[in-house]
């Protein structure tokens, strides 16, 4: 009877197919890097129908409704035909059951469960994200429902409807568990051959004894060819200059920039044992120039002082950033002091970069929280984004309703014994 309604099960076909397109165009660190379970329940998120909920805390309404409706002629009694379209006073009510908000509702109703009944289908109920109702006429041209019948009537569409709401939630709920396992098998075998196709390069490499040229990290290719600019343009209100903000994808792009820099001290950290602040500031540079073209200055004037690394982009100073050697807490938040002095009303982001020397790291890693929250401009969002990056919001001490997102990072350059 429904041929040509797709069904509930063939929307997760489709949407199993595109997903594992998405997943065999991620770059193969995202799949060794991430765990199955975590990437299959963020493609779960993407394409799964939420299950129909009736809301208790709203009440059921019932509208009352007459209008006069065209009955065509070959509608009518033989009889009365002659007398060709004529208006007649018709009578309805509507009964409306209150949804929990359902973005997919509306998908929802137009899917098929695995079992249906043929004679009512969702398509006659009428959806919005939170609500479902049905239209009952009850007096017209030829017709009038007594009361016990509105009654039956009323009585069976309630009946009806939370039939297909439990076959719906079942179905989902069976679709989403298939829908999980299989992208979790499907990231299982993509990450076997990831690590074979890496292994088998490895030996092609050492067999032959040349080189691999290395990729170019993803972040600089991000910025390379991205063709949206660094900063985006706020749309201007009459008679106001056009202003520019950092987009916060970009900072983190030139943050993996910074640490892509930074991970190689802590490869070879003999290599920079006799390194001062300075040397390792102009390294980071070396990479940020390579990307940005000279745009990347050091021990520049930025509103109260010189900060280590200036990252400056046409139409406005992007990216301010202060590099220390860990000397403990006390000496880090009059860093946090100095790095905040150097922003502007219009900065947004600000980076400490951090160096340490000293055994036990883990240690400092433990005291960063302490001494950022403690901060007399800590405001909130304390959190840690990787075993070595922080991040935390910010009042500028010349303003306080003006809020910078600061990102915290460190680096172990301590030479074992």
């Amino acid at each position: 009877m429904w041929p040509n309604i797709p069904s509930i099960g063939d929307y997760y076909r489709h949407g199993l197919n595109q997903a594992q397109e998405v997943i065999l165009q991620e770059p193969d660190s995202t799949i060794v890097g991430t765990s199955p379970e975590e990437l299959a329940d963020y493609h779960l998120s993407q394409y799964a129908l939420q299950p129909i909920e009736i809301d208790a805390e709203r009440d059921e309404t019932i509208e009352h409704k007459k209008e006069m409706r065209w009955v065509r002629a070959h509608e009518r009694d033989p009889m009365y035909r002659d007398e060709g379209d004529k208006k007649f006073e018709f009578e309805s009510i509507t009964i409306t059951i209150p949804i929990v908000p359902n973005d997919t509702l509306p998908n929802i109703q137009n899917l098929l469960t695995s079992t249906y009944s043929l004679g009512w289908s969702a398509q006659d109920f009428t959806v919005t994200p939170n609500s479902i109702s049905r239209k009952i006429d009850i007096r017209g041209y030829g017709f009038a429902l007594k009361d016990d019948e509105i009654e039956r009537e009323i009585a069976s569409f309630k009946s009806r409807l939370q039939e297909w709401i439990d076959r719906v939630r079942n179905e989902v709920r069976m679709e989403d568990a298939r829908f999980r396992q299989s992208i979790i098998e499907f990231l299982q075998e993509r990450r076997k051959k990831i690590e074979a196709d890496r292994s088998r390069m490895e030996s092609l490499v050492a067999k032959i004894g040349m080189p691999l040229k290395k990729k170019e990290a993803e972040a600089a290719r991000r910025v390379r060819l991205d063709p949206k600019p660094l900063i985006k343009r706020i749309k201007p209100k009459a008679k106001v200059p056009e202003e520019y903000v950092l987009d916060q994808e970009k900072v983190i792009d030139v943050i993996e920039i910074i640490n892509n820099s930074c991970r190689q001290f802590e490869r070879t950290p003999q290599t920079y044992e006799r390194s001062g602040e300075e040397d390792l500031r102009n390294t980071i540079l070396v990479g940020l120039n390579g990307v940005f073209e000279g745009r990347a200055t050091g021990e520049t004037f930025c509103v109260r002082g010189k900060t280590d690394i200036y990252l400056n982009i046409e139409k406005g100073n992007i990216l301010v950033c202060e590099c220390k050697f860990w000397e403990g807490p006390q000496l880090y938040c009059e860093t946090i002091n100095q790095l905040l002095g150097y922003l502007s009303w219009r900065s947004n982001y600000g980076i400490m970069i951090t160096f340490s020397k000293r055994k036990d790291f883990s240690r400092i890693l433990g005291e960063i929280q302490g001494a950022v929250t403690h901060h007399g401009s800590y405001n909130r969002g304390f959190r840690q984004l990787s075993s070595t990056h922080f991040l935390s919001i910010h009042r500028l001490p010349q303003d306080e309703g003006k809020a910078v997102e600061m990102h915290h990072l460190f680096y172990n350059l301590h030479v074992g014994e």
